[in-house]
């Protein structure tokens, strides 16, 4: 059982729970954290010269975990490079420290580990792909090599992020056993996302200025400081702090800000779909690309 496949598929698969306890759940994290130093050596001295092969396979030894696994997933070269390349490195690092402040409160811990351990599922993806790659050869060889090590970089990072986390552990087993669901996009969100994103992220860039989607993006982060204080004084907050602005945005209290903006800017109802397209791409903007 790859136990990250696992959380990353449907919601069906999730919501039964594996056939393994939790000693064996444990017992593979726990390997995969001892190959991290081994990993971080064979890195260091990975280039092209004559063990160049050998330490390939060795670090293909060591990514063959119990918690990923590609078998099923076949990606050319240009595919895995432009992935990488999607988004720079720097501000990888970034998004991996914004979590920390948007979703590092209790209220949503569960949501935080979710998506530390996407993103460490995405890398040890991409570690393996690009693996597979080089000891097939490539005409990009240096190109990869430098991705894996900033792969590992980022990896260092987001397990520094959960290393703080002491309920950990107990919030992973709950994740991986199907004993709470984090709510993924249904296909038809999925759908309208691809058909707002462009337009939010035209409102977000101030190259739209109007229109009932610019109204009401604009309802939403106008309101969302009132309310904070409002959080503060009727206790919702124990005490404010630098990050409480995102702690909000993030909060289940932020949807419901949401649905009253939209349901005062028009008479005709708003599907919980919209809604829940709405949520996720203003936290995208106002998580990570909000000045």
């Amino acid at each position: 059982m790859e136990l990250l496949n696992h959380l990353f598929g449907s919601i069906e698969s999730i919501a039964k729970e594996i056939d393994a306890d939790e000693e064996f759940i444990i017992k593979h994290w726990k390997h995969y954290l001892i190959t991290i130093s081994k990993k971080k050596e064979i890195f260091e001295k990975l280039q092209l010269d004559n063990n160049f092969q050998t330490n390939l396979q060795e670090l293909k030894k060591l990514l063959e975990l119990e918690l990923i696994d590609i078998s099923r997933e076949e990606k050319e070269e240009s595919e895995i490079i432009s992935d990488l390349e999607a988004i720079e490195h720097s501000q990888k690092v970034k998004r991996v420290h914004k979590l920390e402040q948007c979703l590092g409160c209790a209220e949503t811990k569960y949501e935080y580990v979710y998506r530390l351990l996407h993103q460490l599922h995405s890398i040890l993806k991409s570690q393996i792909h690009i693996v597979l790659k080089l000891q097939t050869g490539s005409k990009d060889t240096e190109k990869l090599i430098s991705h894996l090590k900033s792969q590992l970089e980022l990896e260092i990072k987001l397990l520094n992020k959960i290393e703080k986390i002491e309920t950990f552990h107990n919030l992973f087993l709950a994740l991986i056993k199907g004993e709470h669901i984090i709510r993924t996009m249904d296909e038809r969100e999925k759908r309208l996302l691809k058909k707002m994103q462009k337009g939010i992220s035209k409102i977000f860039s101030n190259e739209i200025n109007e229109g009932i989607t610019y109204e009401w993006a604009m309802t939403v982060f106008n309101v969302v400081e009132d309310k904070v204080h409002e959080g503060v004084a009727n206790g919702m907050f124990p005490e404010y702090h630098p990050d409480i602005d995102f702690e909000f945005a993030n909060r289940p209290e932020f949807v419901e800000l949401v649905r009253e903006s939209i349901q005062k800017l028009r008479k005709r109802k708003v599907s919980e779909q919209m809604i829940n397209v709405f949520v996720h791409l203003f936290r995208e903007w106002y998580n990570h690309e909000r000045n």
